[in-house]
């Protein structure tokens, strides 16, 4: 990128991702001064602590999901957020759930608004989680048949309502998730919970 402006600097990383890490722009060649400057002259905006985009950009989907796992890496996107993702229920998440360590200091971001859910299972972070490549960056999010398992074990803060409305609408669409589904259960200790309603609806 040598002997180009800083706008065409951003403008080449902005083309790749349309969100940009200010310690990427500054390995680019963009100045901390000018990265300032850019955004003082309106043409780069801050999205938050530490990263931008262009004024001009065109939007891009879940983009509170986008930042939340660039700026807490070790978390994963679970639970009311994972269901807006898949498609699943008719809740809508004001908040990104995400799943941290049960020893992980708790994250100091002002956007976006973070409710986070602990957990000491090592296969909870590896268990039915996917990577998903959204604008070029990389997000993990639980998979639909997880992220219902995941609902009936944290069922005293997203409600059992959500959890039976999700489980009703994968299996009418889905029947073949109740064999991973119960594996999910077993393996994450919720089964003595679902197993009645799986019975039921089965």
């Amino acid at each position: 990128m040598r002997g180009e402006t800083p706008f065409q600097k951003m403008k080449a990383l902005s083309d790749r991702t349309p969100v940009v890490r200010a310690s990427d722009a500054v390995r680019a060649g963009i100045p901390r001064t000018s990265l300032v400057r850019l955004m003082e002259s309106g043409v780069v905006e801050r999205v938050s602590r530490g990263l931008y985009r262009l004024a001009e950009g065109e939007g891009y989907d879940h983009p509170d999901l986008i930042e939340a796992c660039m700026r807490v890496p070790k978390g994963v996107v679970a639970l009311i957020s994972a269901l807006n993702f898949h498609g699943i229920g008719t809740q809508t998440a004001w908040q990104v759930w995400m799943q941290l360590p049960a020893n992980y200091p708790t994250p100091r971001i002002g956007h976006p608004p973070l409710r986070i859910v602990r957990s000491r299972k090592p296969e909870a972070f590896t268990l039915g989680v996917e990577t998903h490549r959204i604008a070029g960056h990389s997000v993990k999010i639980t998979d639909p048949d997880r992220t219902i398992v995941d609902c009936f074990r944290h069922r005293g803060s997203v409600t059992l309502e959500v959890c039976l409305e999700a489980l009703r609408e994968r299996l009418r669409k889905r029947r073949q998730s109740l064999a991973t589904i119960e594996n999910y259960a077993r393996k994450l200790g919720a089964w003595r919970v679902m197993k009645p309603y799986l019975e039921a609806l089965a």
